[in-house]
């Protein structure tokens, strides 16, 4: 199964609430999100970085979502744009209506509604949209010889993953410290997750500061690498350890 594709969306929202609310949905599924909470903020990230979708508030600090896309059409060209709206604010979407807006959203949002939107502002179909919690983070440990031991990892890791998979090794070790070799299997599902190379460099900065592993004697094993052109070099620890592909 190859990697689905990630989906860039800038959110434009300065209530925290419905922010946390908004951020954990999106957050679920295979959408890589960049959160600022005006729309002055917002101009700084379109004029940098391309986005496959923006969502945006009406009613913000120092630049409204309106004066935002309006300020900012020619850099968002032909990027959809949902507009969150509550329902008093009617005047508001009158004037979003000449403005670069592809769908609105009123407040409350459902969940399903949001996903709804999204898939049909995208033209996604229903396999385009992956739920990460369908595929549970799981670790299994497995002592191969004396020395070489292997750390099978399946499945979507979440935000506190580098932590958790690095405890369930230690555990295992229960402090032995003859092991000097490493084998790290992982699924296609673990690249799911947007930050995938980082919560894996950041488990492997772990393991050699707090073992007797080296890079040298580290190997990191997935389809994933053959499949896909992977830069490490933004990476500390990856470029140093042996990437492998089946």
């Amino acid at each position: 199964m190859n990697r689905p594709k990630v989906y860039k969306i800038l959110l434009l929202e300065d209530d925290e609430s419905s922010a946390k609310l908004l951020l954990h949905t999106l957050e679920r599924y295979n959408f890589d999100v960049t959160h600022v909470v005006d729309g002055m903020s917002g101009l700084t990230k379109i004029r940098n970085n391309s986005y496959d979708l923006v969502i945006s508030d009406v009613n913000m600090p120092y630049l409204d979502g309106i004066s935002f896309l309006q300020k900012g059409k020619e850099m968002l060209k032909l990027t959809p744009v949902i507009m969150v709206t509550a329902v008093s604010e009617k005047d508001q979407v009158k004037r979003a209506a000449y403005s670069h807006v592809t769908a609105y959203l009123l407040k409350p949002i459902a969940n399903a509604a949001l996903l709804e939107k999204i898939a049909q502002v995208l033209q996604l179909k229903p396999e385009n949209i992956i739920d990460k919690k369908d595929f549970p983070l799981q670790v299994n440990v497995t002592e191969l010889s004396i020395s070489q031991i292997q750390l099978d990892i399946k499945g979507c890791p979440g935000k506190k993953s580098t932590e958790e998979i690095y405890d369930r090794f230690m555990l295992t070790l229960a402090g032995r410290g003859s092991f000097t070799n490493l084998r790290i299997n992982l699924d296609n599902a673990f690249f799911y997750e947007v930050r995938a190379l980082q919560i894996l460099d950041d488990l492997i900065a772990k393991i050699l500061k707090q073992t007797n592993i080296r890079a040298s004697s580290l190997f990191v094993d997935s389809e994933f690498f053959s499949n896909h052109v992977v830069d490490l070099q933004p990476y500390a620890y990856l470029p140093e350890v042996n990437i492998i592909s089946k």
